[in-house]
C-alpha cells in the first residue's frame, strides 16, 4: 500500500530534524515548519493544484505558465507559482484529456466555457497522447525527466485512480519559485484535444 502525502511529508521534515541533533547538514527551511507545526502556527491540508489546457495541434504543451490567472475551473495557480507561505509535497499527478464535440470555439471566453463543461477522460481516448513524455520541473530542479505519458494510461487497474501516476521519489514545490509540467509529443496532438493535470499532495496552510 502506497504512502499517503501526509505521512511523507511529515518523515521528511522529521529525517531533518535528527540530522540537526546529530550535528549534520540539514534544511532550515525544514525545522521551520516542524516548528510551525509543533507550535500550531501551521497544519497540513490535502491539496490538489490544476491546469487545463487547449493542446489542439500542439507537439508541445506547457501546462502551468507565467502568463495564467487563477479561475476556477481552468487552474487554480497564477503566475506558475503556489501562494506565498505555502510548501507543496507532489506524490502523484493526474493527467486526463478529451477532445472537444463539434467546432472549435472562436473565442478565448467561449473556449474557457468549453473547457469548463468537459468531462475528462483515459489520455488513450485522444490519439497520440499515451506515446509523448512528460516532465516536472520546480525549485529549479528536475522532479521528472522525460517520463512516458504511458504512465497516466492506467485503464481497468483497480488499483489506482484514472490517470494517476505516483512519484518515486516524492518532491517539495516551493512557494518562490516557478514550476513547469511540460508534455511533449512525437506529432501533434489532434486539432481538438484538451488536457488536464492535476498536482495532488500535502501543503502548509495557517492552522
Amino acid at each position: 500500500m502506497k504512502k499517503s502525502s501526509r505521512s511523507q511529508f511529515l518523515e521528511i521534515v522529521n529525517v531533518h530534524t535528527s540530522l540537526r541533533d546529530q550535528g549534520k547538514k540539514y534544511d532550515p527551511s525544514m525545522l521551520n515548519i516542524a516548528r510551525g507545526i509543533k507550535e500550531e502556527r501551521l497544519q497540513l491540508a490535502d491539496a490538489a493544484y490544476y491546469s487545463i489546457k487547449f493542446a489542439g495541434n500542439k507537439a508541445n504543451i506547457d501546462m502551468f505558465e507565467t502568463q495564467d490567472a487563477k479561475e476556477i475551473g481552468i487552474t487554480n495557480v497564477t503566475q506558475a507559482k503556489l501562494q506565498k507561505d505555502r510548501l507543496f509535497l507532489c506524490n502523484r499527478i493526474i493527467l486526463l484529456a478529451a477532445e472537444i464535440q463539434g467546432d472549435l470555439p472562436g473565442s478565448d471566453s467561449e473556449m474557457k466555457k468549453v473547457m469548463k463543461h468537459t468531462n475528462f477522460d483515459s489520455i488513450k481516448k485522444v490519439s497520440g497522447l499515451q506515446n509523448g513524455v512528460f516532465s516536472l520541473i520546480a525549485n529549479k530542479k528536475i522532479i521528472i525527466d522525460e517520463r512516458p505519458m504511458q504512465e497516466f494510461a492506467t485503464d481497468g487497474n483497480t488499483m489506482l485512480n484514472l490517470g494517476t501516476y505516483f512519484l518515486e521519489s516524492p518532491r517539495f514545490i516551493r512557494d518562490d519559485e516557478e514550476f513547469e509540467f511540460n508534455i511533449e509529443l512525437g506529432a501533434d496532438a489532434p486539432e481538438k484535444a484538451l488536457i488536464k493535470v492535476v498536482l495532488a499532495g500535502t501543503v502548509t496552510v495557517p492552522a
